[in-house]
């Protein structure tokens, strides 16, 4: 008799209606899948150990899922993967007065991924498909390289590199593969897991000198209010007196927060008056230049009455430059919109006898500075796309690829979170290898307390032996006395 019981539809009566060849059940399903594999930046809103400990886990649930999918399955992944990644691209339109525009780029960027991930369901082999969402990491459109499955290694054991997400894709894959004995799919995924494991800490470098991270949420619409900037840039000034107050010796502060062109705006005053408190303290801030006619995103360096600026490389697509179209864009879209002009792609400079590289915002998600670097600090203004998972996103790819080189990053937003961001900790190392040394200390104390109480039992045993012997001789020599 089979007395196989189905709890779910008796717990959760709505299943048994539900029909599972339809195409609302295949889109919740798509959804679950795209939830699953980005799970890493959604459990960021609320960090916990145990969640994070699974989440590559539940990223692999969700690729061993995707296998399962039919096209229809691929199509609406994709679309879900795409919008859950880059929704928040649509928002900075609010402030070109293009809010109307924000549904339809949600939609484009959806059915762009979508039909990405439709054409990779036509690759005839499962390995090929997932070979192929892998890939994916390595397509940049118009140079936006925020598509990048290390995300799914900066939580949890395995190693932030691409042996790391390796392992990730064959755990899923050889989890899902129907033709290997069960044995040997356990040794399979067993071996992968402890291949793609972390189990070293890379070396943490640090400033060098006292320094104040400062966190701003100042609104876009706000900071790009002409009226407001007097009164936001004296917030500012505030901040670097109470740094030298407090006997600060650096302080870093974000991208724009002196939203306009420091040299000439307000007559100059706040750069000479930035560049008379560098005699106290060493002032890193972003702000906006003007050099030869081209205007620049800039970092500023007041230090010692000196003043050194670098300007960004790395510009975002259709937000500091036009990539294309760009008469159509300003003339019906965009109008008013200036291009910002690109500086040296690595910008580097000394601080107290550090070697330091500069990076604004998106700067700091590209890998080629960190190859160069040890420490970086990034400024950042994020307020273009709250409330969002942007600044979410921004951290994991920094952990990971501060993870991958040994690179620490300083970073000083407005909006989100300022924060110092290091390589990441190895768990095997910090729970298991690091334990190793005490249990064996705890065995060592124990054993020689051990033998310590066996000898204190032998030298007692020894003096009772030695009384008995003094004893029986007193007694003999009693006797031989009468």
């Amino acid at each position: 008799m089979n007395l196989k019981v189905n709890l779910v539809p008796y717990f959760f009566p709505f299943v048994k209606k539900l029909n599972y060849n339809s195409s609302s059940f295949k889109i919740i399903k798509a959804f679950f899948i795209a939830f699953l594999i980005l799970n890493s930046i959604f459990i960021s809103f609320y960090p916990n150990l145990a969640l994070q400990i699974l989440s590559p886990f539940l990223s692999i649930w969700g690729f061993v899922l995707l296998l399962r999918s039919d096209g229809k399955g691929y199509f609406y992944t994709g679309f879900f993967l795409g919008i859950l990644l880059f929704y928040w691209i649509s928002f900075s339109s609010i402030y070109f007065n293009l809010a109307w525009i924000i549904p339809f780029e949600i939609l484009g960027i959806g059915l762009f991924y979508a039909i990405l991930f439709r054409l990779i369901y036509m690759l005839k082999f499962d390995f090929l498909r997932l070979s192929a969402v892998f890939a994916l990491s390595f397509l940049h459109p118009l140079g936006f390289d925020w598509l990048n499955w290390g995300i799914l290694t900066v939580y949890g054991s395995f190693d932030a590199s691409y042996k790391g997400i390796i392992c990730i894709f064959l755990i899923a894959y050889f989890y899902y593969e129907k033709y290997i004995s069960r044995y040997y799919k356990i040794a399979i995924i067993l071996f992968l897991f402890f291949l793609g494991t972390q189990y070293e800490d890379k070396q943490v470098h640090k400033l060098n000198l006292d320094y104040k991270l400062v966190n701003t949420n100042i609104s876009q619409d706000q900071k790009l209010l002409a009226q407001k900037a007097g009164e936001y840039s004296d917030d500012i000034i505030n901040e670097v007196f109470k740094a030298i107050t407090q006997g600060k010796e650096l302080i870093i502060l974000p991208e724009a927060a002196f939203n306009f062109d420091l040299k000439t705006y307000f007559g100059g005053f706040y750069y000479e008056f930035l560049k008379e408190l560098s005699k106290q303290i060493t002032i890193i801030v972003g702000a906006q230049s003007e050099e030869d006619k081209k205007f620049y995103n800039s970092t500023y360096i007041f230090s010692n009455n000196e003043v050194f600026t670098m300007h960004k490389h790395y510009l975002v697509p259709f937000g500091e430059e036009m990539p294309f179209f760009k008469d159509f864009f300003r003339q019906y879209l965009l109008q008013g919109f200036s291009d910002f002009s690109r500086g040296e792609p690595l910008n580097q400079y000394e601080l107290n006898g550090q070697i330091i590289t500069n990076a604004l915002c998106y700067e700091a998600t590209k890998e080629e500075l960190y190859k160069h670097s040890k420490i970086i600090i990034a400024l950042s203004n994020n307020a273009w796309f709250e409330p969002s998972s942007e600044p979410i996103l921004q951290g994991l790819l920094i952990k990971f690829y501060a993870s991958k080189y040994g690179v620490t990053v300083y970073h000083a937003t407005n909006g989100g979170g300022s924060a110092v961001i290091e390589p990441k900790k190895s768990l095997f190392k910090k729970y298991i290898l690091d334990n190793i040394p005490t249990f064996y200390k705890e065995i060592k104390d124990n054993n020689k307390s051990l033998i310590d109480g066996n000898l204190s039992l032998d030298e007692n045993e020894s003096l009772d032996e030695n009384l008995s012997l003094e004893l029986n001789q007193s007694k003999t020599e009693a006797n031989e006395s009468l």
